[in-house]
């Protein structure tokens, strides 16, 4: 997945994702529940969300909602992004996304 970039103390708007599967598909992730991660590189997660993402049959099937609260209080540094989506059967499908936030200029 494409690596995303925020300034130190920004906002990050929604996060649209789009899974397909190995025929290039778009998944139906309507069903599943979803866990969002974001932690440090190597490192355990310092946030983790449970609401306010959505799936769906169409692209994009994933879309996360952040809070002002939630990825605005992160230092910059090096992230990773952890979507896991589970199906009502409990499977798990996992991505990652690497976040690099830069220091905001003075």
């Amino acid at each position: 997945m494409t690596p995303l970039q925020m300034i130190e103390g920004a906002d990050l708007p929604d996060l649209a994702l789009t899974w397909k599967d190995r025929d290039g598909n778009v998944l139906n992730l309507s069903s599943y529940t979803f866990t969002v991660k974001v932690g440090p590189e190597g490192g355990a997660a310092s946030i983790t969300k449970t609401s306010g993402i959505t799936g769906s049959s169409t692209a994009p099937n994933i879309v996360v909602a952040w809070t002002v609260t939630e990825i605005g209080t992160l230092s910059a540094g090096r992230y990773v992004i952890e979507v896991i989506a589970t199906a009502t059967d409990s499977r798990e499908r996992r991505a990652q996304i690497p976040l690099n936030i830069v220091r905001k200029l003075s």
